[in-house]
């Protein structure tokens, strides 16, 4: 594993580099309302290989949800970054089925088409959720082969990916009392990644919303003069 060493700290860099430039624009990029976005929740699960707080943590396993009309924010045509702010949005992680973590004061999507960090060209998914007491979780997902996306844009492939779509996974959560770090051994798509999602009814032009408040009021005329005695 030491021919990985530089991959590690290469996604170490990235995460921080993008926890940076995305809490700076965070204000500035558009959040879509719930009501009118278009949802995407994966599941994961993995394993712990390093606790410095000697939590005694083995597993852990959670979700996140993004929203996959989310605006780039970097104009870097092979990285995108995608901001959201308060749930529904977030990444929620439990701790060997005991310790929950539920983190989307701020939550970010990153994907990365052909980077090249010295290794040739890589394809990259990040997931980087903070919440208001500073915990953070980063997830890190990388194809070797650089042919998994087209490009930096959301939303992913059709279908949904899994954690056979990439060659290497890193997990780290930080805390107050410490970094936990780990590696995926699933992901599966629940909803959301089929194009075929249903769109909202198309809102009444002024003429139908006029020719309805009219129909209402002839029924309440009409039941009026039922009621009233002869």
């Amino acid at each position: 594993m030491a021919e990985l060493a530089p991959l590690a700290r290469a996604c170490r860099g990235l995460s921080a580099i993008a926890a940076g430039l995305l809490a700076a624009t965070l204000a500035a990029a558009p959040t879509a309302s719930p009501a009118f976005a278009a949802p995407v929740t994966y599941a994961f699960s993995g394993v712990v290989d390093h606790d410095e707080a000697d939590r005694g943590w083995a597993h852990f396993a959670g979700q996140f949800s993004f929203d996959r009309d989310a605006v780039d924010a970097i104009a870097d045509p092979s990285t995108g970054a995608y901001a959201h702010a308060g749930a529904p949005w977030g990444l929620t992680v439990t701790f060997d089925g005991v310790e929950t973590v539920t983190l989307d004061s701020l939550f970010h999507v990153l994907v990365g088409n052909d980077l090249n960090w010295g290794f040739g060209p890589e394809d990259h998914l990040g997931l980087l959720a903070e919440d208001a007491a500073g915990r953070v979780v980063s997830v890190d997902l990388w194809d070797f082969t650089g042919l998994l996306f087209a490009s930096d844009a959301l939303p992913l492939p059709e279908g949904g990916l899994t954690l056979a779509s990439f060659s290497w996974t890193s997990f780290r959560y930080e805390s107050s009392t410490g970094v936990l770090q780990g590696r995926l051994d699933g992901l599966t798509c629940l909803s959301g990644c089929s194009t075929d999602v249903v769109t909202p009814p198309p809102i009444p032009e002024p003429g139908t919303w006029a020719l309805t408040l009219a129909g209402l009021a002839a029924m309440v005329t009409l039941q009026r003069r039922r009621r009233t005695p002869r």
